[in-house]
C-alpha cells in the first residue's frame, strides 16, 4: 500500500515512475514496454501456451467489436450518410489487455482515440507498423479518387 505507484497500467502516468525505456527497436529483452513476439516467446518458455492466449485475445476483440459495431455503424452513417463504400474515415482503436498469473487475458479498456506518441525506438517501430497497416487496409487508390470526384462533379 506504501508504493502507489505499483499497480498502475497507464504508460502515461507509469512512465514518470522508475519507468525504464527501450532504447534500440532490436533490443526485446529491455525496458518495461516489449513488442507481441517477445510476450509469445516468455509465455511458451513459462510453461503457457502463447497461441492459445492469443486465440483468446483475438476473441475478446471480436467480441467487443460485435457489442459496439451497431453503434458505431449508427453514428457513422447519421454522419455520411452518402459514403456507400464506408470509405471516409475508420477508426484505430486500442485494447489493453492484462494477464492473470495463469496467462488468462482480461480486456482492461479500449482507446478510441490511441496515443502514438513515440517515446523509444520500439514505440516508433510498432506505431509505425500500425499505421502502415491501417493505411494498407483503407485499400486507397488513385482510380478510386477520381471516380469518387466524378461523382461529386455529376452532384453540382
Amino acid at each position: 500500500m506504501k508504493n502507489q505507484c505499483m499497480h498502475l497500467t497507464n504508460y502515461a502516468i507509469n512512465k514518470n515512475n522508475k519507468f525504464e525505456f527501450n532504447k534500440d527497436e532490436n533490443d526485446e529483452s529491455t525496458g518495461h514496454k516489449r513488442n507481441l513476439p517477445f510476450l509469445w516467446k516468455h509465455l511458451d518458455e513459462n510453461g503457457f501456451d502463447s497461441k492459445t492466449t492469443w486465440a483468446k485475445i483475438k476473441d475478446i476483440i471480436i467480441k467487443t467489436l460485435c457489442s459496439v459495431q451497431p453503434s458505431m455503424a449508427h453514428l457513422y452513417h447519421s454522419c455520411q450518410g452518402d459514403d456507400v463504400e464506408n470509405s471516409m474515415c475508420f477508426e484505430i482503436l486500442g485494447f489493453d489487455i492484462i494477464m492473470d498469473e495463469k496467462a488468462n487475458p482480461w480486456l482492461l479498456e479500449v482507446n478510441h482515440a490511441p496515443s502514438f506518441t513515440t517515446d523509444t525506438p520500439l514505440d516508433f517501430r510498432i506505431k509505425k507498423g500500425v499505421i502502415t497497416d491501417a493505411i494498407a487496409l483503407l485499400n486507397l487508390n488513385y482510380k478510386k479518387r477520381l471516380r469518387y470526384k466524378a461523382t461529386e462533379k455529376l452532384k453540382f
